[in-house]
């Protein structure tokens, strides 16, 4: 018998692993064609109202158009994105549950010791916008710029207070940066941005780590004062505010940190991990889209599949940097 296989010229022998191969992809081909055919829910890890839900429901808008589908948004917020992204994660990967969150906070959690294994291999579909972040302090601090208030903190190490969304927020992340950095602040986490921002408007914290679209009312009303956008680029729409780089060139988080990405559940086929990121990039680069974005100090970065993933690692990386020197406990 063996005798008889060996003469069997070597390409027929491997005509069944090809034509497995080849209903594979035929398959995965039928499945990008087909889909999407029912209604698609898109789960936000936040409450309604906020930054994330209001831009996912924008963008939500156009994507359901160009897909000719309802897409439905669902708030399942707590447990700093834990909640949405376990519910992902054990979701059908059939493209018709997929999170939309902030990539920092994702890589956060996907950064906990405890942290499921489905919540780490979450398939990664594209980025879709970034909002401008900013670093605020009351107003009356006297300290109108970058250098003035990291000189004043190098020399008053946990004189002054700061806020964040939360303890393990991207925020605090950047907050221990700085103290790693030798400018030293005493940390005051709230429950998200807006009590926060509400907080140094009211004077009762001195700075906060914060974005632009919560920031400029309260900087138009003279209640606080942006000092620096934590990022190596300028802002068209905020040309006084300067890079936190011009004051601190060795600032670790270069790129936006605090992207608003699309994942679906893991091992969800390449095909419709494509036709989603094709989609979302479609939908995020008309004018009618970026007009409202920018409205709310938001920037659209689009990402094909691979340089989002890529991009996931960085961003995981450089916050585990700073979690690991700073021994920060996440649990």
């Amino acid at each position: 018998m063996l005798s008889r296989l060996a003469n069997i010229p070597r390409a027929l022998r491997q005509l069944p692993h090809l034509l497995l191969l080849a209903l594979v992809a035929a398959s995965s081909t039928a499945t990008a064609q087909s889909y999407p055919n029912k209604p698609i829910h898109i789960i936000v890890p936040y409450a309604a109202g906020g930054v994330v839900d209001s831009t996912a429901r924008i963008l939500a808008e156009r994507l359901g158009s160009q897909l000719r589908q309802a897409l439905i948004i669902e708030n399942k917020a707590g447990a700093a994105g834990k909640i949405a992204a376990e519910f992902v994660s054990r979701a059908e990967p059939d493209g018709y549950t997929i999170l939309y969150t902030t990539a920092a906070d994702l890589a956060l959690l996907q950064g906990r010791p405890s942290t499921a294994e489905s919540i780490r291999n979450l398939t990664p579909i594209t980025s879709a916008v970034s909002p401008v972040g900013a670093i605020a302090t009351r107003s009356g601090l006297g300290l109108d710029s970058m250098e003035k208030l990291l000189a004043y903190v190098k020399s008053n190490p946990g004189k002054l207070t700061y806020g964040t969304a939360g303890y393990g927020s991207s925020q605090h992340v950047i907050g221990e940066y700085f103290k790693q950095q030798g400018y030293e602040m005493l940390h005051v986490p709230f429950n998200g941005i807006a009590p926060a921002m509400a907080a140094l408007a009211g004077g009762q914290i001195d700075v906060a780590i914060t974005n632009l679209a919560s920031s400029l009312p309260l900087a138009a009303d003279g209640k606080v004062k942006i000092i620096a956008l934590p990022q190596s680029e300028s802002f068209e729409e905020a040309p006084d505010v300067p890079p936190i780089t011009k004051a601190m060139p060795g600032f670790a988080f270069r790129r936006p940190f605090a992207l608003y990405a699309y994942y679906g559940p893991p091992g969800l086929p390449r095909a419709i991990v494509s036709r989603l990121a094709d989609e979302i990039g479609r939908v995020v680069a008309t004018p009618e889209i970026k007009a409202r974005l920018k409205t709310l100090s938001i920037v659209p970065i689009v990402t094909s599949p691979d340089e989002f993933a890529a991009m996931v690692q960085e961003i995981g990386a450089t916050f585990q940097t700073v979690i690991k020197s700073g021994d920060i406990r996440l649990e």
